[in-house]
């Protein structure tokens, strides 16, 4: 943020500011520097921007909407947290094959399977 507005400023003015375009002009600058902000102002900052979405007001809307969509930073930690957990569950793969044939289950057909002891006959 600059050296003129703090951060504290930014989120008043877009939770408590009677005009609509200092609403939108603070949470369209939530979205500028989002990558400025610290952990916790990040948090408190989505944290607005989530409230904004019930603004009447549809310019504070939409800013609200552009803004968030700048906040991935929890999103790129999510999705690790998610590939870790992945890679440590074991997936069994199941089989749906005709044990004599080798056919999936669902493309047998009975009456033109050649062998004579087709389970699906």
């Amino acid at each position: 943020m600059s050296d003129e507005v703090t951060f504290e400023d930014v989120i008043h003015h877009l939770r408590h500011n009677e005009d609509p375009s200092a609403r939108a002009e603070a949470a369209q600058m939530l979205g500028d520097y989002v990558d400025d902000l610290s952990d916790e102002e990040y948090d408190a900052a989505a944290a607005a921007l989530n409230e904004a979405l019930t603004d009447p007001d549809p310019m504070v809307l939409m800013a609200a909407m552009g803004a968030l969509s700048h906040y991935t930073r929890r999103t790129a930690e999510m999705e690790q947290v998610q590939v870790e957990e992945a890679a440590d569950r074991k997936i069994e793969a199941v089989s749906n094959t005709c044990a004599v044939c080798g056919k999936p289950e669902v493309l047998i057909d009975a009456e033109s399977c050649d062998y004579e002891n087709c389970p699906y006959k």
